[in-house]
């Protein structure tokens, strides 16, 4: 993800309309020889969309595969395309890709006119984080176009520094962020990392988590749709949030690039 333009918002407010996911439990449909589907195999969801670019709508089946068949994780998930033309039945397998449940969406993301898959789990990790790739078909040639390095997101990196201070950068994209500790500093007093004055004790390096979230938004209404993304900065530990950051990417000239970026910094109003 190169560098395009970057705006950073202190605790400021997006507003944006996006496609929202909720990850429920799924209920598989009768397996079929046509799909053929073997028994550890079901289907999570199933949406109908031009995705080939031959303006005929084809069938797009999300598929888990089970270990076992009493398993909630997905130890893979893929694509099934049925080609609404020919009726050929195609699967779209995924390297290292499993998770608990999943969610698929159709929609223009490289501004071809031509609808890609995405395709979104859970990883079941402690931070609640997702796993997502985006899938072209176009002329039936199948491309990922957002894979797993994508799915990290934005990687701020940094230290605490003495007066209650988070010191971040954002190497690819060539930006700082200063973040305000202050919420936190009897926590980090009582542990030993600063001293009742600021002063750094302990060597601490925050980290950033990759994608919590990740939901397709059409920004500016033209029909193509760009990538709303939410990450959490941890700092002493992984439960200690220090900050929140919400992008917004877009796939130009092949690549996913940072259009919009804001972070919060938290206050702890009993401090005052």
């Amino acid at each position: 993800m190169k560098k395009k333009a970057v705006t950073l918002l202190l605790s400021g407010v997006m507003v944006v309309s996006a496609v929202s996911y909720s990850f429920a439990a799924t209920r598989n449909t009768p397996e079929t020889k046509e799909l053929g589907l073997n028994k550890r195999e079901y289907i999570i969801e199933e949406l109908q969309g031009d995705i080939n670019g031959d303006k005929i709508k084809d069938r797009v089946l999300l598929i888990g595969e089970k270990e076992n068949e009493d398993d909630i994780y997905n130890k893979s998930i893929f694509l099934k395309v049925v080609d609404g033309k020919s009726k050929k039945v195609s699967d779209i397998k995924i390297n290292d890709f499993g998770g608990y449940e999943g969610k698929l969406f159709l929609g223009d993301f490289t501004g071809d006119k031509v609808e890609e898959a995405m395709i979104v789990t859970n990883t079941g990790g402690s931070g609640g984080m997702v796993d997502t790739r985006i899938i072209s078909m176009k002329d039936n040639k199948g491309k990922i176009i957002f894979d797993g390095k994508d799915n990290l997101g934005i990687n701020f990196k940094g230290k605490f520094a003495d007066n209650f201070k988070a010191e971040l950068k954002e190497d690819t994209l060539d930006e700082k962020l200063v973040i305000d500790l202050s919420a936190f500093k009897d926590s980090y007093i009582e542990q030993g990392i600063y001293d009742k004055n600021g002063k750094l004790l302990k060597e601490t390096e925050p980290w950033t988590d990759p994608f919590s979230g990740l939901n397709p938004i059409d920004v500016d209404g033209d029909g193509v749709y760009e990538l709303l993304g939410h990450q959490t900065i941890a700092g002493a530990y992984h439960a200690n949030t220090i900050s929140r950051l919400n992008s917004i990417f877009k796939y130009e000239d092949g690549e996913w690039k940072v259009k919009e970026t804001e972070y919060t910094t938290k206050i702890n109003f009993d401090e005052k």
